[in-house]
């Protein structure tokens, strides 16, 4: 409720009836009362038009005609990762915070458990903590083969969504291990060496994106829904071979948002990390990563 000043003037004529008409001039007389009264006003009700901005109207959408796997295509991504480093410098277990590449936790899980870490430090004394690495990881697709394409038109209420970001908690043993906050620490626990590498894959990925296709029937730009992150690379390849008839409206072709969705068997050579960098201006909780 909002209020508002009401400015009321009461005229005393019962009281004062005698007042000659030769004086009521002026903007106040002795007849006359001003009485200020706030009073509640209801608040209007503002409706917002959920809209979905990718939203074209269309009769009919479009129809995948041909496309081309991609092949030898190099590809690349970022593997976060925090880990638990005790006093001694030794690796109790880790939690991944970001998987570019299917395949990579097992391998990252096992491989820093043998990694020596020059330990955290507070004032002069090396202490436990939680520090959060990040490794670029390169590699490169064989082949690919993709299933039949589906070409579905937004929601016209609501622009999709991608899946939830990672959240994993760590193992049980470390759950409530003792350890000293980032901010409290004189310096981070950097790895001494920390490599990663991956055997050669085949592996079946689901693959979602918001595509965007010309009334010439290519697509031109795209919103990555649900796919690693590192094949991006390869999706945006696939896309560009992609050739469409186009949406229809009105009889004529016509540009329009699509959410293409499919399953794709890529062949790939192993992953390996090119190098290790501490993230200094992130750090990890596990109490927040339980919740």
């Amino acid at each position: 409720m909002s209020r508002v000043l009401v400015a009321i003037v009461v005229c005393l004529t019962t009281l004062c009836p005698s007042f000659p008409a030769h004086g009521q001039h002026g903007s106040t007389r002795a007849w006359q009362q001003r009485i200020e009264i706030e009073v509640d006003l209801p608040i209007p009700v503002v409706a917002l038009d959920s809209a979905n901005p990718f939203a074209i109207p269309v009769d009919s959408p479009p129809r995948l005609v041909a496309s081309t796997p991609p092949k030898k295509l190099d590809v690349a991504g970022t593997l976060r990762i925090a880990a638990y480093v005790d006093a001694k410098g030794e690796c109790r277990g880790a939690v991944p915070l970001a998987l570019p590449f299917p395949g990579l936790a097992a391998t990252v899980l096992e491989e820093i458990k043998n990694v020596r870490f020059d330990p955290a430090v507070r004032g002069s004394t090396a202490v436990a903590s939680w520090v959060v690495l990040e490794l670029p990881i390169v590699g490169r697709v064989k082949d690919s083969t993709v299933g039949a394409p589906t070409f579905e038109l937004p929601d016209p209420a609501a622009p999709p969504e991608p899946p939830a970001p990672l959240s994993v908690a760590p193992p049980g043993s470390l759950l409530n291990a003792e350890f000293v906050p980032q901010p409290s620490l004189s310096s981070l626990a950097s790895p001494r060496r920390l490599k990663v590498k991956t055997p050669a894959q085949d592996v079946e990925v689901p693959v979602r994106a918001l595509v965007h296709v010309t009334a010439g029937g290519r697509c031109d730009r795209f919103v990555p829904l649900d796919i690693d992150t590192g094949l991006t690379t390869w999706l945006s390849a696939y896309l560009a071979t992609c050739r469409l008839d186009p949406a229809v409206r009105d009889g004529a072709p016509h540009e329009a948002w699509v959410v293409m969705s499919t399953r794709a068997q890529i062949e790939m050579t192993s992953l390996e990390s090119t190098g290790v960098t501490v993230v200094r201006d992130r750090s990890f909780e596990p109490a927040a990563s339980r919740d």
